[in-house]
């Protein structure tokens, strides 16, 4: 488990021969995770390069997300204060009835933000020199205690250690665990952002500083709100966030996830090829179905985001001198919002093993490898325990069990990874 005092690794590496050495490592990977083992290997006395296949800024990916104590600690880990005030906070989670009237409060303080809040200034902090963009990992070759990454313009970079932070579609998990890719949960997820302003009036007295649960039959949506554009977070200047889970067989999510000219696109699309059909059917239900505020709330949205829903867990994370991280390695439902938490305690935990074993570095992988799959298989667990509910109404009435009749207070209270640092309490 990693300790929730971190510990400021410091030092030029190990040893080799009698001679002081510095350790390379390269990260695969330029995103959130992949910054973050960046810095904190940089910190630990390492050199460091992180390679991203895209060429594009990564800033605009992604929409709310889930922040805790523990990304703020890492964050000033690496050396960026944390503003927890770039950040939303919520007092309570209600649950929205059918006609706007709060069937349930719970108080249960937390935090929501968006991506740009996280990715920018670890981005800004990391010396360009040493972030290669628009690099395409092909293949990973290993020899004598060395492995060496092949890129698609046919380079090549050796390495003490390869990190691989390339996300959900891993092309190192590929080559290393080639059975072992996401699996469909059985249900799909749209998203939207609205400005806060457009909610009118007196739904916005009802929504501050609350995170909103409704339940329409055998479905699931939370809304939330994030910082705004520049990432206001005044009163007036945010925005409002939404996700909601609605059941959908393998055959449905193939069709759904075929834009108009055929194309198939696994499991997500970009907005503007979602098929009209699917967007009008969508906000079609949100009024037959949702409460008239999150209807309109949902309707307001001019290109919503579509994506399946999957989960994934890696029997293992390490091959000789290559380690698997964040989303390469467990991916877990977004039921638990502590993506980006998650990926960031996996960083910690690699740079902290390698730096309490003496300069063994098989040593100090095998022990990330047996923390950081504990930690994984738990919160995959808890968010599939969370994503029964939705996942059941698949399945006849008859055949649903506990899970399809699942009390909603009990979902809101299960809600998120309240433990993130001790995986046996997940």
């Amino acid at each position: 488990m990693v300790d929730r005092r971190y510990r400021t690794c410091r030092g030029t590496g190990g040893k080799e021969n009698g001679l002081t050495t510095q350790r390379r490592a390269l990260v695969i990977g330029g995103s959130i995770g992949g910054l973050f083992a960046g810095h904190l290997l940089h910190r630990a006395g390492w050199e460091v390069t992180v390679y991203e296949r895209s060429r594009s800024d990564l800033a605009d990916r992604g929409a709310g997300l889930g922040v805790s104590q523990e990304l703020f600690d890492i964050m000033a880990r690496v050396g960026i204060e944390p503003d927890p005030t770039r950040s939303v906070g919520a007092k309570s989670s209600i649950w929205l009835g059918q006609h706007d009237e709060i069937v349930l409060e719970l108080q249960r303080p937390s935090r929501g933000s968006t991506w740009p809040v996280i990715y920018q200034p670890l981005r800004r902090a990391f010396p360009s020199e040493h972030y290669r963009a628009g690099m395409v990992l092909t293949r990973i070759e290993q020899e004598g205690g060395k492995a060496r990454a092949i890129f698609a313009d046919g380079s090549t970079e050796a390495a003490d250690l390869i990190v691989a932070a390339d996300g959900v579609m891993s092309t190192v998990r590929r080559q290393f665990l080639p059975d072992v890719a996401p699996k469909l949960a059985g249900y799909v997820a749209w998203r939207g952002l609205i400005e806060e302003k457009e909610i009118p009036p007196a739904g916005r007295d009802l929504l501050f500083d609350r995170i909103a649960f409704a339940f329409p039959e055998g479905e699931m949506i939370l809304s939330v709100h994030v910082p705004g554009p520049g990432n206001e977070v005044r009163p007036g200047h945010r925005r409002y966030y939404f996700i909601w889970y609605r059941p959908a067989t393998p055959e449905r999510q193939r069709d759904m996830f075929t834009d108009a000219a055929g194309q198939h696109h696994g499991f997500s699309i970009p907005p503007a090829l979602i098929r009209r059909e699917f967007i009008a059917e969508m906000r079609a239900a949100a009024h037959a179905k949702l409460s008239p505020l999150l209807a309109e709330i949902v309707g307001l949205v001019p290109l919503p985001l579509l994506q399946a829903i999957t989960d994934m867990e890696a029997p293992r994370l390490v091959f000789g001198r290559v380690a698997l991280m964040g989303d390469a390695a467990f991916v877990a439902r977004p039921h638990v919002a502590a993506g980006t938490s998650k990926a960031a305690l996996d960083a910690a935990c690699l740079v902290d093993t390698l730096a309490t074993s003496s300069g063994d570095v098989e040593a100090a992988l095998a022990r990330y490898d047996s923390e950081r799959c504990a930690f994984g298989r738990a919160i995959v667990a808890h968010s599939r325990y969370l994503g029964a509910y939705i996942e059941a109404q698949l399945k006849p009435p008859s055949e649903r069990g506990p899970a399809g009749t699942r009390d909603p207070a009990r979902l809101i209270t299960d809600y998120g990874a309240p433990q993130l640092v001790h995986p046996a309490e997940v």
